[in-house]
């Protein structure tokens, strides 16, 4: 059914009001801002995480910019894993001390803008907050020790001023870090307010500068110390500001430093502002940071609300404007993996959100990664605009989505017909379509998709002729047909729904029989059974269309009984003969990528299962108390009620987990495409193709479509959509 669209200009004037209200009263306690206002976005301080023992705690908070990131290491004080692209740090930025001793860290707390920290030593408390500069290379730190005994209290407080950079052009999945400490020379400035530290060989400085002269600057060779001599009387407190700059040239590194640590109060204040700004912009109209928007969700359901913001949220973590090869890149991991690439595979996860938000960009991506050859890696490298890494066999799958929600969202069918390496794009995507055929054996029917390193990596079964990337490739051909027949190309959309109908029946055929999983073929032709979410949520999306209800209903028990928990969800079933082997919490048996959950949600929305798909979101929700979405949740035994955390755990540094990634912006993608069922076609001009009732209230205000806005409305009767503001 076509959706009338034309203009709702009060609607969204009233929009801008709530929006504008909303800044102004920044000010107002996250507390204080309850859901008695489920209409406003909330603050980015409403989405903080809770306080954290960090002894619970698989990986500490991380910090970002849109030039860095960094993490808080088991010190009350320093960060490490900062980097700055081209510029990484070895080691930390420098340890706290109270009388030659460090104090223990007790409690983290993550804030998008900042991470603070509690911890003890005697009767003094000690609180820091650390933010880094949002436009510049620069760290901020708070501190405020309090006494909170009886009795006065007098102590010496010192700070390890290590700073040791290294500047690297070419980056991989790992973050090199090869910082040699004695090639920096200390030097005193600023009557003792200030420390440089200066490598002349390699052109780069850094520089800490202190609002307060402390009572002592020591100079070593290569690094320094601050001393304050405290003397607290019971309840008093010490507060010490300081900054690090980060950088080049040694006079501007300086000036950042010098001028920051003057004015810390605004400088500190600004980063929240600048944050907030850019949170603000991400679902406003026709805004100055994005191509797009993305909508506002009204819903009285915390735990909608809160999934659906914090996914959008983790995304503005990973937001950089500091590449040369693009002006605005959504990196697909960071602190300490990935931090300059875009993986076709993570930015799939969210590709309708990202056609919203920055269709430009997403096109920009796309002509990219179509002239560069998508087999030629898995990611895009910003620093150098170079591909990266092995063939994923998910490219095809990847690519093919990006492309056709970009078209969907947009409408922007002149982009089929331009040219990209002498074929234009829909040439390309009628050689995704059929790319599979290359990858066939002799005397087989299904595409052999390889080994594990181009599959899950961990899962060392589950390879060759998979059912997921086959029952994609049937998918593809049908949607390209489609496209194709539209565009007048009758013989191109007859052998590509000739090649699907061909395919299907194989595809269906690795059903196991009353299991709800899936085999796959090794190259010797034995059939293996494999457990793993990822045949059930690409099969349940792709091709759910001819699942018979028994086959929808085995998956669902499979994905309830065997992978879903009180908390999360598990990759692989412990039952699955590989679990032993598959110990990764990102694909095996010991946790999901953050995406999974996303996804198994989706598949169930799809299947009409929506009350099923609330109650994974519902029990998923309380993760994100500890913070954003990262690369993976890890669950701590293999208990039904097992806790889980934000992990590094991986099987070598090659696959170590990360505190941020892109991949998070899946659970938007689910609220907005199989809650609201917000599925636009360009060819057909539909929004929302399936009316059904969703079992929740809530609306999508100003949600583009083409040159046009819609409202889409969830109430008990089904799923509503009306104009929207027109563009």
């Amino acid at each position: 059914m076509k959706v009338p669209l034309m203009g709702r200009p009060l609607r969204f004037a009233l929009l801008s009001l709530v929006l504008f209200l909303f800044s102004a009263s920044n000010a107002l306690s996250a507390e204080g801002e309850s859901l008695q206002n489920p209409g406003k976005v909330p603050s980015l301080n409403w989405l903080r995480g809770k306080w954290m023992e960090a002894s619970t705690l698989l990986s500490l908070p991380a910090l970002n910019s849109t030039q860095g990131s960094a993490q808080c290491v088991h010190d009350i004080l320093a960060i490490g894993k900062l980097d700055y692209p081209p510029i990484t740090l070895a080691g930390t930025t420098g340890r706290l001390f109270i009388d030659g001793k460090p104090p223990s860290l007790q409690q983290t707390r993550w804030y998008a803008y900042q991470v603070s920290r509690k911890g003890c030593y005697k009767n003094l408390r000690i609180e820091t907050a650390v933010r880094m500069l949002y436009e510049k290379r620069g760290i901020l730190f708070h501190i405020e020790i309090k006494n909170i005994g009886k009795r006065p209290t007098t102590a010496d407080l010192r700070i390890d001023l290590t700073a040791y950079t290294s500047r690297h052009n070419r980056w991989a999945w790992a973050v090199p870090r090869d910082a040699d400490s004695a090639s920096f020379s200390a030097v005193s400035m600023d009557g003792g307010k200030t420390l440089s530290l200066e490598n002349s060989g390699s052109g780069l400085a850094n520089c800490f500068s202190f609002e307060e002269k402390p009572n002592d600057l020591v100079v070593y060779e290569h690094s320094g110390t601050a001393v304050w001599h405290l003397n607290l009387k019971p309840g008093a407190a010490k507060l010490i500001n300081y900054v690090l700059a980060i950088g080049g040239e040694g006079s501007e590194v300086h000036s950042l430093a010098l001028k920051s640590a003057e004015h810390f109060e605004r400088a500190f204040k600004s980063v929240e502002t600048e944050w907030e700004q850019r949170w603000l912009a991400m679902f406003t109209p026709n805004n100055r940071y994005f191509s797009g928007h993305l909508p506002v969700l009204v819903t009285p359901d915390k735990d909608l609300r809160r999934m659906y913001y914090m996914s959008i949220a983790s995304l503005l973590s990973v937001y950089r404007t500091c590449f040369p090869a693009a002006p605005r890149v959504y990196i697909s991991n960071t602190p300490e993996s990935n931090c300059t690439m875009m993986y076709f595979w993570d930015t799939r996860e969210w590709a309708t959100t990202l056609a919203l938000l920055d269709p430009s960009m997403l096109k920009q991506y796309l002509v990219s990664w179509l002239s560069k050859g998508i087999y030629s890696g898995y990611a895009e490298e910003y620093l150098t605009g170079t591909l990266r890494g092995v063939w994923y066999s998910a490219n095809d799958y990847s690519i093919f989505m990006l492309l056709n929600d970009y078209l969907n969202v947009t409408g922007d069918t002149a982009f089929l017909l331009q040219e990209i390496n002498g074929k234009t794009v829909l040439e390309h995507m009628y050689s995704i379509a059929t790319h599979w055929k290359s990858l066939v054996r002799p005397g087989q029917t299904l595409a052999d998709y390889g080994k594990a390193s181009n599959l899950l990596e961990c899962v060392p079964t589950y390879v060759g002729e998979v059912a997921s990337l086959n029952a994609a490739n049937v998918w593809i051909m049908e949607r390209t047909a489609e496209i194709e027949r539209t565009m007048g190309n009758t013989k191109q959309a007859d052998s590509l729904m000739s090649m699907a109908d061909d395919l299907l029946p194989a595809v269906l055929n690795l059903r196991v029989p009353g299991k709800g999983y899936w085999y796959c073929i090794h190259d010797n032709g034995k059939h293996v059974a494999v457990r793993t979410v990822f045949d059930f949520a690409t099969i349940g999306l792709t091709i759910s269309k001819y699942l018979s209800s028994e086959l929808r209903k085995e998956m669902l028990h499979f994905v309830e009984t065997q992978l879903m928990t009180e908390h999360w969800m598990r990759a692989l079933s412990w039952r699955d003969p590989a679990a032993p082997v598959s110990i990764r919490p990102d694909h095996g048996p010991i946790g999901a990528f953050c995406a999974w959950p996303a996804e198994t949600m989706a598949v169930m929305c799809q299947f009409g299962k929506y009350r099923e798909a609330m109650k994974v979101l519902n029990d998923c929700t309380g993760t994100t108390y500890e913070g954003p979405f990262s690369q993976s949740r890890q669950l701590l035994t293999k208990k039904y009620d097992s806790p889980v955390r934000i992990t590094e755990l991986g099987t070598g540094g090659a696959h170590s987990q990360t505190y941020n990634a892109s991949n998070g912006g899946g659970f938007a993608e689910t609220i907005i495409r199989g809650f609201f069922g917000y599925q636009p076609d360009f060819l057909t001009h539909t929004v929302v193709p399936v009316r059904k009732p969703r079992g929740f209230i809530g609306e999508l205000i100003d949600v583009q479509y083409g040159n046009n806005t819609c409202n889409i409305i969830s109430t008990k009767e089904g799923i509503k959509v009306e104009p929207g503001y027109k563009q």
